[in-house]
């Protein structure tokens, strides 16, 4: 999937949550690629309800809200050697993030749905014996790290993500289980496309000069869990084109 890079993922189970479009897909996309058994989640009933072809990966319905279709979720996991926790998103309720409802919604989606995933997962990724070790990995973004108001609370708990894969990395580190996160920049997906395509001054803010893809994304993740990073646990990778260190 990548010019000049292979990663060998045969035999591995790995779980990517909002795995029907997007980076998530993307990521799917690439571990199905390098040979992985891949389980995506939505939250639609089916998978064929997507316009996206998802026919290569095992599909689940999930609420990433729902602390009941997380827990049942994580009870049929036979086997998980990597969990990446990519579903989220911004959240409007009524006015927007900066009313309470959509405040409290923002961290419901993008981080509390990570930490009982997290838990609910734990057994079975305990049990992995995949070379390098068992991973999880949090899809933050490069509004951790800046002031963002149009979505406070979404931005406050990818901040608070790249504190948790920290807490995680010690203390499941024993356990033969590292946890990083990837912090996106300005991503073209469907989502974002009718408001990044055209902003040029989005992609002067890069310093490379373009707009990141999904598959930039994928690139990344596939590289914090495989063996090449069996060494590197507790960080937050930033892949942004240089946004994060342009002034």
């Amino acid at each position: 999937m990548f010019d000049g890079i292979r990663y060998d993922y045969e035999g591995a189970n790995v779980l990517v949550t909002g795995g029907s479009n997007g980076i998530g897909h993307a990521i799917a996309c690439a571990y199905h690629s390098a040979g992985a058994s891949v389980t995506i989640t939505g939250r639609k009933a089916s998978a064929d309800v997507y316009e996206t072809d998802l026919s290569g990966f095992a599909y689940r319905q999930l609420d990433i809200t729902d602390k009941a279709d997380i827990r049942a979720l994580g009870s049929q996991l036979t086997a998980l050697d990597i969990l990446i926790n990519n579903a989220g998103g911004h959240q409007y309720v009524q006015e927007s993030e900066w009313h309470p409802d959509g405040f409290d919604a923002a961290f419901d989606v993008n981080l509390s749905g990570m930490f009982h995933l997290c838990d609910a997962c734990l057994p079975a990724l305990k049990a992995s014996v995949f070379a390098g070790g068992a991973s999880i990995v949090g899809i933050s973004s490069s509004s951790a790290f800046a002031g963002y108001p149009p979505a406070p609370g979404y931005s406050a708990a990818k901040a608070a993500m790249v504190q948790l894969v920290q807490s995680y990395a010690v203390q499941w580190g024993p356990l033969g289980i590292r946890a990083n996160a990837i912090a996106p920049g300005f991503i073209v997906t469907n989502l974002t496309r009718l408001y990044l395509d055209n902003s040029q001054a989005m992609i002067d803010g890069t310093a490379l000069g373009r707009l990141g893809t999904p598959e930039d994304i994928a690139a990344a993740v596939l590289f914090v869990t495989s063996p090449a990073a069996s060494w590197i646990t507790g960080q937050t990778l930033s892949v942004d084109g240089g946004f994060t260190v342009k002034k």
